[in-house]
C-alpha cells in the first residue's frame, strides 16, 4: 500500500548544473514524495551567446554518463532530451508520465534567472506544481542583506554576514532507492545530444588523462586536497604548478560536488586546527573558505545586479575608450604578446582548458590594462576555453580586475608582467614548460628576453620577432595610454551629463559617486512559487519611480543607456564595446555554435 500511495505522486526532476545524487534537495524531495522522472534537457538555442566551449561540453558529457549510471543503480535512469524549447520539453515529460509536479535546483546567472522565472510561470498557469531548491549555495542571495535590507556591493561585509549566519542542516546522504515514473518520451543517447563532434574527440581524449569527471570522482579529489594539501594552502596557494590548488572548480561548477559538503569539511578542519593551536592550518582553512565565499558572492552579484553580464557595476566604465583592435586580441589569445609569463598562461589555457587563479588575474589584467581590450571580450574567451567556465565567477573576476567593482582593482592600477614573473615564477620553470622556444634562455633573462644580449639569445636559439615575438607594447607606453584612456573616460562621462543627467538620476542611486542601483532584498515574498524554498527576484528600490512597473523602469533605463552609448560614440569611435568586431567576440576559441549579439535588455528580470 505504501508503494502504491507513493506512486500516485509523480515528479519531474529537472537536472541542470546539479549533476549528483547526494545533497541534491530537488532529487531528495521528489524521492520522498513518490515516483520520479529524472531528465536533463539540452537546448543549444537557449544557450545563445554563452554556448559552452569545447572542453566544458566534454566535461558535461562525461558527467551526464556518470550520473545516469548512478541513477540507474537507484532504480530510475536519466532521460536525455535535445530540444529547441525547454518549457516544451518539460511539458512533454509532464504529459507523458502524468506528473503532478516539477522540481529543480536554483541557478543564478542572468540567463537562467529569466528562463527559470518564465518556465515557472508557464507551468503554474497550466496548473502544474513547481518547486525549486537551493542546491548550489551556502545561503540564498535574498537571505543576505545589510541592516537597511539592501544588497551588499562589496565582498568583505557580505562574507562576514554569511559567516555570522546559522546554516540550515542538510542531509548529504543520497536516496537509497528511486521509484521510476512510467511514461514514454523521445529519448536521446549521449552522442545524439551533440556535446562533442568528431573533430573534437582527438583533442578531448587528452583531457581524460588529467581529469575524471563525475560526482563520485569528486569525493576522491576533495579528500586528496583536504588531507594532503589544505594544511599548507596559505603558503602554497600562489604556486603556478597547480598542485597546490584544490582543482575542485569543475566539480563544483557542474554540481558534482556540493559546496555545502566542501564548506563543512574544511570548516571542521579549521575548528580542529584552532583547538590544537595550529596557526598555519587555521590560516589555510580561512583562505580556502574565503575562496568559497568569492564564488558565493559571484552568484549574489548576478542575482541582485543581472545587468553585470553586459555592463559594469560602476557606471562610469561604460564611457571607457576600449581598444577594439582584433590583432591585439588575437595575439593575447594565442600567447604571442612577447611577455613570457602572460604567453605561458594563455598557452596553458588553450592546451588544457585550465590555468591557476593567479594566472587568470595576471592574463586578464594584462588584456584590460596593458592592451585596453574590452573586459567583455576577455570574459567571453574565458567562457569558451575554460574547463570550469562559470559565468558568474568570470563576471566577478573580470569586473574585479577592470575597476568595475567598488572593492576591486583600481582602474589606474597596472601590474608589470616582468615583476610578476619574477615573483610567481622566479626560476622560470612555468615559462619553460609552456614556451619551449624559451627553454634554453638563462633564468636571468627569461622574464625579459628583449633585454638579453644578442650572444645570449643566439646561444639560446631565440630570435626575437621570429620564433618568439617582441613585446606587443612597451610598458611605459601602456601606462601612458591607460592614463589617457581614464582621462578620456571622465571626459566622455562629463560630456554625456547635460543631455541625460535627469534620466540617470531616475534609475541610479547617487551614492558617493558610485552609480550602483540599490537592490532591496529583505522580506521579499516568493514570486510565482509554491514553497518558501522557491527562487525570488530582486527589486530595484527607487521612490521617485514607484508608479512605473519594474519591467518598464528597466526598459526605460536600457533605452536611455542605448541613447547615451550612441551619443558617446560621437566623442570617440571606440567609447563603447560595439559590434564592429562581432566576429572576434563571438567566435573565439573552439565554440562552434552560431551566436547572436545580446541586447541590453536581454537580462531584465520581471
Amino acid at each position: 500500500m505504501k508503494n502504491l500511495k507513493m506512486g500516485m505522486n509523480r515528479t519531474i526532476v529537472w537536472f541542470r548544473r546539479d549533476l549528483r545524487i547526494e545533497d541534491n534537495p530537488a532529487l531528495a524531495a521528489a524521492a520522498r514524495d513518490g515516483s520520479v522522472f529524472p531528465v536533463f534537457i539540452w537546448c543549444p538555442k537557449e544557450e545563445g551567446e554563452f554556448y559552452p566551449g569545447r572542453v566544458s561540453r566534454w566535461w558535461l558529457k562525461q558527467s551526464l554518463v556518470h550520473l545516469d549510471q548512478s541513477l540507474k543503480s537507484l532504480g530510475a535512469g536519466l532521460v536525455l532530451i535535445k530540444t529547441d524549447s525547454t518549457v516544451k520539453a518539460l511539458l512533454e515529460c509532464v504529459n507523458a508520465v502524468q506528473a503532478t509536479k516539477v522540481v529543480f535546483n536554483h541557478l543564478y546567472d542572468p540567463i537562467s534567472l529569466v528562463r527559470d522565472h518564465n518556465i515557472k510561470e508557464k507551468l503554474l498557469a497550466l496548473g502544474i506544481s513547481v518547486q525549486s531548491y537551493n542546491g548550489d549555495l551556502l545561503y540564498e542571495p535574498w537571505d543576505i542583506y545589510d541592516d537597511s535590507g539592501h544588497a551588499y556591493t562589496t565582498f568583505d561585509p557580505f562574507w562576514n554576514r554569511c559567516l555570522q549566519m546559522q546554516m540550515k542542516t542538510y542531509s548529504l546522504i543520497p536516496p537509497c532507492q528511486l521509484i521510476p515514473a512510467q511514461g514514454k518520451v523521445e529519448k536521446y543517447s549521449i552522442e545524439q545530444l551533440g556535446l562533442e563532434d568528431e573533430l573534437e574527440k582527438s583533442s578531448n581524449a587528452l583531457l581524460g588523462r588529467a581529469w575524471c569527471p563525475g560526482w563520485s570522482k569528486s569525493d576522491k579529489a576533495l579528500t586528496e586536497f583536504v588531507e594532503n594539501h589544505l594544511l599548507h594552502y596559505s603558503k602554497n596557494r600562489l604556486k603556478l604548478d597547480g598542485e597546490s590548488t584544490s582543482l575542485l572548480s569543475p566539480y563544483i561548477h557542474f554540481g558534482e560536488l556540493s559546496v555545502r559538503k566542501v564548506f563543512q569539511l574544511v570548516r571542521t578542519k579549521q575548528i580542529l586546527w584552532k583547538n590544537e593551536g595550529n596557526i598555519v592550518g587555521e590560516e589555510s582553512a580561512t583562505f580556502f573558505l574565503r575562496a568559497i565565499g568569492f564564488r558565493e558572492y559571484s552568484r549574489y552579484l548576478c542575482f541582485g545586479y543581472p545587468f553585470t553580464v553586459e555592463r559594469p557595476l560602476l557606471g562610469n566604465l561604460k564611457f571607457f575608450p576600449w581598444n577594439t583592435d582584433p590583432s591585439k586580441f588575437r595575439a593575447w589569445r594565442q600567447g604571442r604578446t612577447g611577455y613570457p609569463l602572460v604567453d605561458a598562461g594563455m598557452r596553458e589555457l588553450w592546451a588544457t582548458g585550465w590555468i591557476h587563479n593567479k594566472m587568470r588575474v595576471i592574463v586578464s589584467s594584462f588584456a584590460v590594462k596593458m592592451l585596453l581590450i574590452p573586459w567583455k571580450w576577455g570574459m567571453k574567451y574565458f567562457w569558451d576555453t575554460l574547463l570550469d567556465a562559470d559565468l558568474e565567477s568570470d563576471i566577478l573576476g573580470w569586473q574585479y580586475i577592470s575597476g568595475s567593482l567598488p572593492d576591486g582593482h583600481k582602474l589606474e592600477r597596472l601590474d608589470d608582467p616582468e615583476i610578476q614573473g619574477m615573483k610567481y615564477d622566479p626560476e622560470g620553470e612555468y615559462i619553460r614548460q609552456w614556451l619551449p622556444e624559451l627553454a634554453r634562455i638563462p633564468t636571468e633573462w627569461i622574464h625579459h628576453p628583449w633585454d638579453a644580449p644578442l650572444i645570449v639569445l643566439t646561444a639560446s636559439g631565440v630570435e626575437l620577432g621570429q620564433n618568439y615575438p617582441k613585446p606587443i607594447i612597451d610598458k611605459d607606453l601602456a601606462r601612458e595610454q591607460l592614463a589617457q584612456a581614464i582621462f578620456k573616460m571622465w571626459e566622455n562621462e562629463a560630456a554625456s551629463k547635460p543631455s541625460s543627467s535627469k534620466d540617470r538620476k531616475e534609475v541610479v542611486d547617487d551614492n558617493k559617486n558610485l552609480a550602483i542601483p540599490k537592490v532591496f532584498l529583505k522580506n521579499k515574498a516568493p514570486r510565482g512559487a509554491t514553497s518558501s524554498n522557491d527562487q525570488k527576484v530582486p527589486i530595484l528600490q527607487n521612490p521617485k519611480i514607484k508608479s512605473d512597473p519594474p519591467n518598464k523602469k528597466r526598459v526605460k533605463c536600457m533605452d536611455e543607456v542605448e541613447k547615451k552609448q550612441e551619443n558617446s560614440r560621437n566623442h570617440s569611435e571606440h567609447t563603447e564595446v560595439s559590434c564592429i568586431d562581432q566576429e572576434v567576440l563571438c567566435s573565439t576559441a573552439e565554440s562552434t555554435s552560431k551566436r547572436q549579439c545580446s541586447s541590453s535588455c536581454s537580462f531584465s528580470v520581471p
